[in-house]
């Protein structure tokens, strides 16, 4: 019984061996045509990819920026970035500085006259006369230059500022004592309109010309500098005599409006790299904004 089950054994191992090979070595003739007619260029032996991909990892073009589009759907002028004319450069802007050298000498002159005399004098000024007097004092010279912002704004054709800089003198000069006191502006509202001749000319269509710097005066340009010439003639400071007088005079006006603006030229002096550059700006878009006001 032994022997009997063993040979069943034997001849079943066998022959359940030649089953399965038979079994996958077996393919249905309709599976291979339909392979052939699917892939005709790839031979029967070879496996059929289950994925195929034809798109490439990256886009080259995709058709929105083609110069000939054979729709006509998109063209060159549908490009946001096409842009076919010529690039004008604006050079509006350029400051025209020819006495640089000049200029940035007498900008550290101006800086150690500050430092050295006018900030010193101004402190030591500021230490012996009381608030109410240097206010009086700006005050002052700011009315009897009257001729000076009266001419401007009449050549100007500003006739409403005209006659407030007529009314402003008279009001001050009487009965706020010789400019000491402002109740022009105080009382009726009168505010000046700080106009000077440099001005005028810019609201004439005159351009600045080259940028200048004067000793003590400061930043200017070639048309400030003949408006300012003009201001001189017009302002009585300068008829007064003796001219040690005048001078000094005008003296006493540059060190009482020096002492309201301290501590303005050290901040601007701190926060900027090159002082002179910003400078020259800052003076120019101020001049600027000054003649286009209306």
């Amino acid at each position: 019984m032994q022997n009997s089950n063993n040979f069943s054994r034997l001849f079943t191992v066998p022959l359940l061996l030649l089953i399965l090979v038979m079994s996958g070595c077996a393919v249905p003739k309709n599976n291979d045509k339909e392979s052939a007619e699917i892939h005709p260029t790839l031979p029967q032996s070879q496996p059929i990819p289950t994925v195929v991909s034809s798109t490439p990892d990256y886009i080259e073009d995709d058709g929105l920026f083609a110069e000939d589009d054979e729709d006509g759907l998109f063209t060159e002028e549908d490009d946001l970035f096409y842009d076919d004319s010529p690039i004008e450069i604006d050079n509006s802007d350029e400051i025209s500085d020819p006495f640089y050298y000049f200029n940035i000498a007498m900008f550290h002159v101006n800086d150690k006259l500050y430092f050295w005399v006018m900030r010193p004098t101004a402190l030591g000024y500021k230490a012996i006369t009381p608030q109410f007097f240097r206010v009086g004092v700006a005050n002052f010279f700011h009315n009897i230059a009257m001729p000076v912002r009266f001419t401007s704004s009449l050549f100007q054709g500003d006739i409403k500022s005209t006659g407030t800089e007529l009314g402003r003198f008279v009001v001050n000069s009487t009965i706020g004592l010789l400019g000491v006191m402002d109740p022009a502006a105080h009382y009726l509202d009168w505010q000046p309109n700080n106009q000077d001749m440099g001005l005028t000319l810019g609201k004439y269509g005159i351009g600045n010309g080259p940028y200048i710097v004067w000793p003590v005066f400061g930043p200017s340009t070639l048309r400030d500098t003949v408006g300012r010439g003009t201001d001189y003639f017009l302002s009585p400071l300068s008829y007064l005599k003796p001219d040690k007088l005048s001078l000094a005079v005008q003296a006493v006006d540059k060190v009482n409006a020096t002492y309201f603006s301290l501590g303005d030229y050290e901040t601007f002096k701190q926060a900027y790299i090159d002082p002179y550059e910003r400078m020259k700006e800052f003076y120019l878009e101020y001049r600027a904004d000054k003649v286009a006001e209306k």
